[in-house]
């Protein structure tokens, strides 16, 4: 353990000389403002790049990915103050963001340092002699329903997990993410991509009202009717505005009679689905049904192709799921779909096969194991694809896969917003989601490494001729001197919008830039 600290403190002395700091004395006088008795934040919440306990501060910036551990951060990614509110605390923030102004210090936040690419971190600042605040929401995780309403309030640091069991007590749901453990604050900002998206929108379509702490050091309330640029731009692009501290949803129903006091648990509501597992020599003919069968399907399916490898075999396996996102529907169209794929199924060789239901329990939590293990490194873009799918993308696809060099890999091939229900930033609808995760555990060698990482670059170069643009949720990590970024994220006319809100609500960029 003393070995441990010492070769943290070795790193922060580094890290700290080279970064972009402020002189002493306004450092000092900084750091003495947030740890005064009338900064509103306890000092077990408050982490500070100088201080002697450099476990502390690297701990308060882990995050799940291990593709680059806190110690290794550039310079410029290691902010000068972390502030980890224990419970709601807007009024706190709010002179968080403040007294950042005074020093002339930017301000990211994060909900759970789920993303791939650090974006809290690696896109914080745009040169190497500005310094930032980090502000961490992670136990910000309050969930509260409204069942007669069907609406709920979330806080940004509550995961898929704790709002999709707090929200089917009443029988009704969210498009939550797929990986159960994300934080939503991250995951709603930049769209949303859920359980159910195909029929009932992106998470951002259904979210109807944010609290966001802008560059004015003040809480803003924006919805449909107020704030209305705010509200359109946050939902897909919200980062860049302030610290979103609270979203209010729109909730569906899960079953056919939802309930005003808890009636139901995630356990033992049935959802239908059709479950196939295929290995190589049947991707082919996997990819060409999903292409014909996906286009037409009754929108309550969410029909996915996921990308895997057999690990005892190192054999390439194709995962075919298709799930009700209205379990308690069971209209002669979406028996007759699923039926087609069982059928279909039958005709050719798979590993493994079932048209039985599952839970809804299932449904959330069915890709957990994927990332259970806290030691993998996470290196991923997500695109989004052209409809309908061309043949020789699809066979592109299977090429890059059969080049993969961990079995810890995946892709998924998701149908992305198919008729968008609201106007927001996200766009590219219609279009198919197409997620690619390289996954490995480091053992030391750069060269091991590389090879992953060089293997999805290789895969995004690949596949950019069908490429509409990048889903801002999971991007390779931002380099410094790289201008466009987010623009890529976003379609031309939208761009420019957000550019526009941007100058109006953050014009000395203390937020992230657009660039």
């Amino acid at each position: 353990m003393k070995i441990t600290i010492c070769i943290l403190s070795v790193v922060a002395a580094l890290a700290s000389s080279s970064a972009a700091a402020m002189n002493p004395a306004t450092l000092d006088r900084f750091t003495k403002s947030c740890s005064s008795p009338s900064f509103p934040f306890a000092p077990s919440e408050v982490q500070f790049r100088t201080q002697s306990n450099k476990s502390a501060y690297f701990g308060a910036l882990k995050t799940f990915n291990n593709l680059i551990l806190p110690t290794e951060f550039p310079a410029t990614a290691l902010p000068i103050a972390i502030i980890t509110p224990s419970k709601a605390n807007n009024q706190g923030i709010e002179r968080a963001v403040k007294v950042a102004k005074e020093y002339g210090l930017r301000v990211s936040a994060r909900s759970g340092g789920y993303m791939s690419g650090y974006s809290a971190n690696m896109a914080a600042v745009d040169k190497d002699d500005e310094d930032f605040v980090l502000v961490d929401l992670s136990k910000l995780r309050k969930v509260v329903v409204d069942p007669k309403k069907r609406t709920a309030t979330a806080e940004p640091g509550a995961t898929g997990a704790d709002l999709a069991h707090e929200t089917i007590k009443y029988g009704l749901a969210f498009p939550a993410p797929h990986a159960s453990r994300v934080t939503i604050g991250g995951f709603l900002l930049q769209g949303g991509m859920g359980i159910g998206s195909r029929l009932y929108g992106a998470g951002v379509d259904n979210v109807i009202g944010i609290d966001i702490i802008t560059a004015s050091g003040k809480t803003v309330f924006a919805d449909a009717h107020t704030n209305r640029d705010l509200f359109f731009a946050i939902r897909g692009g919200g980062q860049f505005f302030g610290v979103v501290t609270r979203f209010h949803l729109r909730l569906t129903p899960m079953v056919k009679n939802p309930t005003l006091t808890p009636s139901y648990n995630a356990s033992t509501v049935q959802v239908d689905q059709v479950f196939a597992i295929f290995d190589r020599p049947q991707a082919n003919d996997l990819l060409s049904f999903y292409s014909k069968f996906d286009p037409t399907a009754p929108l309550a399916l969410e029909n996915k192709v996921v990308f895997v490898v057999d690990p005892p075999t190192n054999n390439k396996q194709y995962l075919f799921a298709s799930v009700s996102a209205v379990p308690f529907n069971s209209s002669t169209e979406v028996a007759q779909a699923q039926d087609k794929i069982t059928q279909w199924y039958k005709s050719i060789p798979t590993n493994f096969a079932t048209s039985d239901p599952t839970t809804y329990n299932g449904v959330v939590h069915g890709g957990d194991a994927g990332w259970a293990d806290s030691d993998l490194s996470y290196y991923a873009e997500d695109l989004w694809f052209p409809t309908p799918l061309d043949p020789r993308l699809l066979q592109v696809l299977i090429d890059q896969w059969d080049k993969v060099p961990s079995a810890l890999s995946s892709m998924a091939l998701n149908t992305g917003t198919w008729k968008a229900p609201t106007r927001s930033a996200l766009g590219f609808d219609p279009s198919y989601s197409f997620c690619i995760y390289s996954t490995w555990k480091r053992n030391g060698t750069a060269a091991w490494d590389q090879q992953n990482k060089a293997w999805l670059d290789e895969t995004v170069k690949a596949l950019k001729p069908w490429t509409l643009g990048f889903y801002a949720n999971e991007l390779r990590p931002k380099k410094l001197d790289d201008k466009d970024y987010w623009r890529k994220c976003y379609e031309k006319d939208t761009f420019q919008i957000l550019e526009i809100t941007k100058n109006r609500w953050d014009p000395e960029n203390i937020f992230k830039s657009l660039q």
